[in-house]
């Protein structure tokens, strides 16, 4: 028996799809009868989701089991609660937290298990990391690496805690229950530890590199093929491999081979029926009306400011172009590895004060919008996502906001 494990919140309904798309990959590539599933959730996973769940593992035969953190281990999520109120209201949620506790709460026949990330798309046969020697390392993983192929940045590196070599990233594990128990109660242990440096984002994460960093078992990168880091190098060709989706990577292109792997599997899932198409039409409606909202905005700002484009140095005559800059108009060389909001701070000495509107093209603008939202910018007013203003040729795309896809 192959044991298999997965941990969703879905407060609004709309994530089991991708978990459902996962659990189907996974099956679908997996022919031998002998998988367990094991789901780890709360109180916002409905009976509709579930019965979805079910009915996916009975197509291919497979078993399936539920499990209630909410009732299974409430002390430890009144503890993440109180210490960290700020994930319950993040979309990094505290079912992410769940795979801390997937050793204790799984039942005792489980000597080691296999655990996945929800926005997983598994396009080979897992038998290969199930055989996968331990080599008496308490859990399996492949080190993270940024898009453009450099160790990890990470406050336990910058403090000297860890080689940015061996931080590892946590979508992807392969677990010995009890040599994972060996080390205690990392969760409550690591949130206290973690807290004498500032900076995490990934707690779940940034805990098991805390005890685990120094001594896992490396895996091939194939188990887990991150999405942003393929399409930001432009490799367009599908090999057997786990695909890591992760934030931002899902759009509706169809000449993006990730994309289509998705809804390839997707469109064969419970989850993929009528009301889905429906809520489908329904939100490119709405996308419609929300870029003719734009066009008017940029329109009228732009009419009224400096416009100050912000891209790598490779795209500036092709933007010149389409944009027909002159005047007074800007080109700013920023490269992908730059800290893009601080380097902008930097050059206004906080904000625009209503002088210039700044106009980024780069694949980490949701991140670049919060860090410039929490400096005072407005959106709309004093910058922008320039991908939204370009034609398809030059990678620009209607439906390329992670949030479409997400809420869907």
């Amino acid at each position: 028996m192959i044991d298999v494990c997965y941990a969703i919140a879905d407060e609004k309904g709309t994530y089991s799809k991708f978990l459902g798309t996962s659990l189907w990959s996974l099956c679908q590539q997996h022919a031998a009868k002998d998988l367990h599933i094991h789901i780890l959730h709360d109180g916002t996973l409905r009976e509709k989701e579930k019965q979805r769940f079910r009915q996916a593992a009975m197509h291919f035969g497979q078993q399936l089991s539920f499990y209630n953190v909410e009732v299974l281990a409430a002390a430890e999520l009144d503890y993440l609660r109180q210490e960290l109120p700020q994930a319950g209201v993040s979309r990094y949620t505290y079912a992410a937290f769940y795979r801390l506790l997937a050793a204790r709460l799984l039942p005792p026949a489980v000597s080691r298990f296999i655990y996945f990330d929800a926005d997983t798309v598994i396009h080979m046969d897992i038998a290969g990391l199930w055989q996968e020697s331990l080599e008496d390392y308490p859990l399996a993983a492949v080190a993270e690496y940024d898009e453009a192929g450099d160790p990890a940045d990470n406050p336990m590196v910058a403090a000297g805690w860890l080689d940015g070599r061996d931080y590892f990233n946590s979508g992807v594990l392969l677990v010995d229950r009890e040599k994972f128990l060996a080390q205690g109660d990392i969760l409550r242990a690591g949130i206290k530890r973690l807290k004498q440096l500032e900076g995490f984002v990934f707690y779940d994460q940034d805990i098991l590199n805390a005890y685990f960093a120094n001594g896992y078992k490396h895996l091939n990168i194939a188990y887990n093929a991150f999405v942003p880091a393929l399409q930001f190098r432009k490799i367009q060709q599908l090999v057997p491999a786990v695909y890591h989706y992760d934030a931002g990577s899902l759009g509706l292109r169809e000449d993006d081979v990730y994309d289509r792997l998705f809804y390839t599997v997707f469109s064969q899932t419970p989850w993929c029926d009528e009301d889905f198409l429906y809520r489908c039409f329904a939100q490119m409606e709405r996308q419609h009306d929300i870029d003719l909202e734009l066009a008017r905005q940029v329109f009228s700002v732009a009419s009224q400011r400096q416009r100050i484009f912000c891209a790598n140095e490779a795209s500036q005559k092709a933007i010149q172009e389409l944009f027909n800059l002159g005047g007074k108009d800007r080109y700013l060389t920023m490269r992908s590895d730059m800290d893009w909001a601080g380097r902008l701070c930097q050059y206004e000495r906080v904000s625009p004060a209503g002088r210039r509107l700044y106009i980024l093209f780069s694949g980490q603008y949701e991140k670049i919008k919060q860090e410039l939202l929490a400096a005072g910018w407005q959106e709309g007013q004093d910058f922008m996502d320039g991908w939204l203003l370009l034609p398809e040729k030059y990678s620009g795309h209607l439906f390329r906001s992670p949030a479409l896809i997400r809420n869907l």
